[in-house]
């Protein structure tokens, strides 16, 4: 399930880059009173991802976003109908929130449909992909590099590990490629993004993909995200139109 959230911002008003945080406060300010949104099988509930904002029109002055238009979009993520439902009851509830300096006004939120989900689909990101390994010893995780063979593998097992905690059963295919676009890569000059979430730097990519293998597996990455630290505003998609 996914919605498209609408805020209404004032002209002028200024937002830092690194704003992943304020968001991830926002939702859980958000669900709190909701009844099962905030725990799940006795533990924190993650399994939601967000977009990055999209302003209608903007300019970047010494390092931040100044809004130029009226409205702000956000898409957030997550198979749990609960979760949708309480987090459109508190932004309702609440109505205004700060995100650094800009107060932003809650004005609508609108589910949008599903794609069809199949053996086969073509993505760009909403938010950058972050995925990590553990280092040795065991006792540090260190971010992949988009270029190495385990940034696949490793979001592939990640979602494997999602849909069995989820569904207490694992997919009947584990199978899943995922091919990033390399003329992409080569006409970005960056392509990666290094987010600073409360103080914690976040390496992660934003380059279209192609999937394919298993649906199950497709359809969880895109409810909850692809790769680590989808609750804190990683690994979002959405499917991609070529020109």
């Amino acid at each position: 399930m996914r919605l498209e959230i609408t805020f209404g911002c004032n002209k002028g008003s200024i937002v830092d880059f690194n704003y992943n945080y304020n968001l991830s406060k926002l939702i859980l300010e958000s669900l709190v009173g909701s009844r099962g949104t905030l725990r799940y099988k006795g533990k924190p509930f993650k399994h939601y991802t967000y977009s990055q904002l999209y302003f209608t029109d903007y300019q970047i002055i010494d390092g931040k976003i100044v809004n130029l238009g009226e409205d702000i979009h956000w898409y957030v993520s997550s198979p749990s109908h609960f979760f949708i439902d309480g987090l459109v009851k508190g932004l309702t509830r609440t109505s205004y929130f700060n995100i650094g300096s800009a107060e932003l006004e809650f004005k609508k939120a609108r589910l949008l449909e599903d794609p069809e989900f199949t053996d086969e689909m073509e993505f760009t990101c909403m938010s950058p992909i972050t995925i990590s390994t553990m280092g040795r010893g065991g006792n540090r995780d260190f971010y992949c590099r988009i270029e190495e063979k385990a940034f696949v593998e490793n979001i592939r097992y990640d979602l494997v590990q999602k849909y069995y905690h989820l569904y207490n059963s694992f997919p009947k295919n584990e199978k899943l490629d995922i091919v990033f676009d390399e003329n992409y890569m080569g006409k970005k000059q960056r392509t990666s993004r290094l987010i600073d979430y409360n103080g914690i730097k976040i390496l992660g990519y934003m380059v279209p993909f192609v999937t394919k293998g298993s649906p199950d597996l497709i359809r969880i990455g895109y409810s909850t995200g692809f790769g680590d630290r989808t609750n804190t505003g990683f690994g979002m998609v959405k499917i991609w139109h070529r020109e």
